[in-house]
């Protein structure tokens, strides 16, 4: 028995005779059936071919029509859609700095990444490391191999969520190579990884910032849109 990571509540399990034979181990639920089924998973199969935004017709969204407009075209992948149940685990999580509520996805979020290629995480800022005491992103990721290849500039960083959604789209540019990855990073495949895809602004800054520096490709990946 153990207890839902999100409300507390006991989680029982129902254990076969055939179960208790095969000698496995007890695989525990971080989440109650209840509060489970208050994230919704994205319909891979109606989704923007770019951004993973689920639609009511597969295409590719506005906001991917404005990327492309400005040259820029990037691959990204969600697993859940960014409803209320998500944004209250996001503030509870991120922003009340309840690191335990990492373990809510991790099982789901890293079946989704293709460990054969090199998975790079969306850094935080030096301030909100020291604030908040993690990067959520890496929290996500568990054990899964991590090349910290981006920082931020700290001269030109401005916490995105405290933008708007046109602030977000005019931000400039916050990501710089980390220097002693550049050799690690150079004729690769890379996954960027992050917690939430909203304009797409983060997401494509990281990718521009990888290529220049020599990536053999780059897509993404996030825990919701």
């Amino acid at each position: 028995m153990n207890k839902c990571i999100l409300c507390g509540q006991k989680i029982t399990f129902q254990i076969s005779i055939s179960f208790l034979l095969s000698l496995k181990p007890i695989k525990y639920k971080p989440l109650c059936d209840k509060c489970e089924t208050q994230f919704e998973r994205i319909n891979q199969e109606i989704i923007c071919q770019q951004c993973g935004r689920e639609m009511e017709v597969a295409g590719i969204c506005d906001d991917c029509v404005k990327w492309q407009n400005v040259g820029n075209k990037l691959i990204n992948r969600a697993v859940y859609k960014y409803n209320d149940a998500m944004k209250e685990y996001m503030h509870r999580y991120k922003f009340c700095g309840d690191y335990n509520l990492r373990k809510s996805f991790t099982d789901e979020f890293c079946s989704h990444i293709d460990t054969k290629k090199i998975i790079v995480p969306i850094p935080v800022s030096e301030e909100t490391l020291a604030e908040r005491g993690f990067n959520q992103v890496i929290g996500l990721l568990a054990e899964t191999k991590i090349v910290e290849a981006l920082i931020i500039n700290q001269e030109s960083k401005t916490r995105q969520s405290s933008l708007n959604r046109k602030q977000r789209l005019k931000a400039s540019q916050v990501f710089e190579i980390n220097d002693n990855m550049k050799d690690v990073i150079k004729d690769k495949e890379i996954i960027i990884i992050d917690d939430i895809y909203t304009t797409g602004t983060t997401m494509h800054h990281a990718a521009q910032v990888l290529q220049k520096n020599g990536v053999k490709s780059v897509q993404g990946l996030t825990l919701c849109r």
